[in-house]
């Protein structure tokens, strides 16, 4: 029976890299052989010379797996027609199997959209990884994920828009009646709040290309993909005044109240919202309305993304809207090019700006007038979607435990989401310390890890995995593991061993793992962070500058 498996699993791999355009290519000199039960690989070697005598001798270069049998076998082509070597071994009757010795390939899956070459956007987030994982469109639950789109107007008849467009069935389009009760009356195609109506605004191509970043229909033989193949866009229109922000901020507010405490039965359920817009040289002070709302959505579940500027500045320094917003429930990203590098003309911060997301030369759904297009589009206004295409995407893992208290807890979910892709960064030195992170949007590296937290991979052995920034100046992060979701004790010394600090923390699933410590009152020195309890501790060093 394990001789029949093993042979089944030998034909299945080289039918199948057969099959996929791929397989063709081997190892030159080499052949993997299954040798029958009972056969010696000495008296099938000395065979196999005897079969070939004027070759360059056959040998063994290593057994590949000796309980089934399986071994690599070596041979010079150059004295030897390799498709007769391959023949011979398998007329030999103590050979079962013989194969060349074939390259297997990276899975990644790839949409049969035909612009999908020109996206190096989407390949530098690792969507194709992503992609193999999910697509986008409902929650564990069954719940249908939608993205808040602020902009002055799109596109959306666009082909690859259209599919993914939202629409408030529960409201009957101009009959002058709220029909769902939820205070607007005829937003059947979402909001706009200067006519307070459903109009679509102005369309142009901003509003277009950001939908389109998102979530342009996936896979379906035109144009391009979005972040998300399917996810429901809910577009405001006419989103240019600070009254139209905060009007469109409050009906997404609204609509996932009504869907958080109806148990799904109405509104609708707004994971993300999307601002590609800003003003520089600006501070909450200036805009405290604005940066108000974030919080407001957070509370109900929506993570928010901003764009920062497109000029090069400090934020933390200058000012800008919405980077310098304070809210916990708001993500700011800045832009980097194709090769990954910060680009020039890109704002930056260490404690507003939280990470970077390809933006230069992203290719997108374009429009013109009312004629759809595709094209490149350009600056944090690219950047920022693809941060809240990622948002969306994560809520449709298949992992229940990671949403499952989105409607109940909503907060405490949108708080898990924002940490899995802050922690799951893509370190980048064009990046760092101008940012909170000092990493690139990394879509690929968060559903990994939400795979490993789901199937419990994030409990293990006590372990520091890693401490930074080090040196330091303000705030050493620290992220551990454990192998149980139960208190543990966190102490610093100092070089001479005398403790300094203590706190008692509790690890849980999919919570951030990470202990962050101010070390502004600490003299500059070398110092230790310890974890554990009982006889059970890990410590790593760290240096204060």
């Amino acid at each position: 029976m394990t001789k029949k498996f093993c042979f089944a699993i030998l034909f299945s791999l080289s039918t199948l890299a057969a099959a996929s355009g791929q397989g063709d290519e081997r190892r030159f000199g080499e052949m993997l052989v299954q040798l029958n039960a009972e056969a010696s690989p000495a008296t099938v070697l000395f065979a196999l010379n005897q079969a070939l005598p004027g070759a360059t001798g056959f040998f063994w270069k290593k057994p590949v797996a000796p309980d089934w049998q399986i071994y690599l076998l070596g041979f010079d082509e150059s004295t030897v027609d390799p498709n007769l070597a391959l023949a011979v071994a398998r007329r030999l009757p103590d050979v079962q199997v013989a194969q060349w010795n074939r390259r297997v390939y990276e899975r990644g899956t790839f949409p049969n959209d035909p612009d999908w070459f020109k996206q190096e956007d989407m390949a530098l987030i690792g969507m194709t990884d992503a992609w193999d994982v999910t697509t986008g469109g409902l929650t564990p639950a069954g719940d249908t994920i939608v993205v808040a789109v602020l902009e002055k107007g799109a596109l959306l008849t666009h082909p690859d828009l259209t599919p993914n467009v939202w629409f408030n069935w529960a409201e009957i389009p101009n009959n002058n009646i709220d029909d769902d009760g939820n205070g607007y009356v005829d937003d059947f195609r979402g909001w706009n709040p200067r006519t307070q109506s459903d109009h679509p605004g102005i369309i142009g191509f901003h509003g277009t290309a950001v939908n389109g970043i998102i979530g342009a229909s996936g896979n379906n033989g035109a144009g391009v993909s979005g972040v998300n193949w399917k996810v429901k866009l809910m577009n405001f229109a006419n989103i240019e005044y600070e009254d139209e922000i905060v009007g469109a901020y409050s009906y997404a507010a609204k609509m996932r109240h009504r869907y958080n405490t109806t148990n799904g039965a109405q509104g609708a359920f707004v994971v993300a919202s999307n601002a590609s817009f800003g003003v520089n040289n600006k501070f909450p002070s200036d805009y405290p309305l604005w940066c108000a709302v974030y919080d407001s959505l957070g509370k109900v579940g929506i993570l928010n993304i901003g764009a920062t500027t497109n000029d090069e500045f400090n934020v933390d320094v200058v000012g800008d809207m919405p980077s310098t917003c304070p809210s916990e429930h708001l993500l700011v990203v800045n832009n980097v090019d194709k090769f990954d590098k910060k680009m020039q003309k890109t704002g930056y911060g260490a404690t507003h700006v939280d990470f970077g997301a390809p933006g230069e030369g992203s290719y997108t759904t374009r429009s013109q007038d009312v004629t759809p297009t595709y094209g490149a589009f350009s600056g944090t206004s690219a950047s920022a979607p693809h941060a809240t295409g990622a948002v969306a995407l994560l809520y449709s893992l298949q992992c229940a435990k990671l949403t499952e208290d989105a409607l109940t807890n909503p907060i405490e979910c949108t708080r898990r989401i924002r940490d899995i892709i802050l922690e799951n960064v893509s370190p980048n030195v064009t990046l760092k310390n101008v940012t909170t992170t000092g990493g690139r949007l990394d879509v690929a590296g968060s559903v990994r890890a939400v795979q490993e937290l789901c199937d419990g991979a994030a409990t293990g052995r006590l372990d520091i995995l890693w401490a930074r920034p080090n040196p330091v100046f303000d705030e050493l992060s620290v992220r551990f593991r454990t192998p149980t979701y139960t208190p543990y004790q966190v102490r610093v010394f100092n070089i001479l061993g005398q403790q300094l600090y203590e706190e008692i923390i509790t690890p849980s699933p999919f919570s951030s793992n990470i202990w962050k410590y101010d070390v502004r009152r600490l003299p500059r020195g070398v110092y230790v962070v310890a974890f554990g309890r009982n006889d059970a501790w890990r410590s790593v060093k760290f240096v204060k500058k």
